[in-house]
């Protein structure tokens, strides 16, 4: 007990435990060190990890978006006239559509996709739908597990680009005319 009082309550000599000590100690030695090492010495600061972090995570967005391309379905799939896009469909096209639907889309076994006729519909979603699950009653073979999701989007819009190109020996009109407003006739 300590030697004064007020109004009768004693105070006791209860010392602070050891490991209380070392741990208020031990975190002002690390404090020191901390700032001795990030704001003095060869560490980042704040704002240098803020910056460092940004770029780690824009690094990780872009190989994000490389691998989103095949997120693409034929809600979100977009008409994509880029040279660099038609090349790679025209390629697609060639190895894997030409032998049902001619070189030049002239249509063989399959339709003609160079007129304004369609089985399925004529815009980019309902082209990419038949191209992803394919027509199974007519013999059109789904793709969806032979080519990518960007790749099916490659050969659908290659696909648009041969609309009125005419080639020789076309096959005759197919399907309901697609017009570009949406409004469809019968064929003939």
């Amino acid at each position: 007990m300590l030697h004064h009082a007020y109004d009768e309550i004693y105070e006791l000599d209860n010392p602070v435990p050891r490991w209380f000590n070392v741990l208020f100690y031990g975190t002002i030695v690390i404090g020191a060190i901390y700032m001795a090492y990030n704001h003095l010495g060869p560490g980042l600061r704040q704002d240098d990890e803020y910056q460092a972090e940004m770029a780690e995570a824009q690094a990780a967005k872009l190989r994000y978006l490389a691998t989103a391309a095949n997120a693409i379905d034929e809600n979100s799939v977009k008409a994509d006239a880029a040279p660099a896009t038609l090349a790679s469909g025209r390629t697609i096209f060639a190895e894997n559509c030409a032998v049902c639907h001619g070189d030049k889309g002239q249509g063989m076994i399959g339709p003609n996709l160079t007129d304004a006729y369609w089985l399925h519909g004529g815009d980019i979603g309902h082209i990419f739908k038949t191209i992803k699950y394919g027509v199974p009653e007519k013999g059109m073979v789904s793709w969806e597990k032979t080519l990518s999701a960007k790749q099916i989007a490659e050969v659908s819009n290659f696909i648009l680009s041969l609309k009125g190109t005419d080639p020789a020996g076309a096959k005759d009109p197919q399907g309901e005319q697609h017009e570009e407003s949406g409004a469809r006739a019968p064929a003939k």
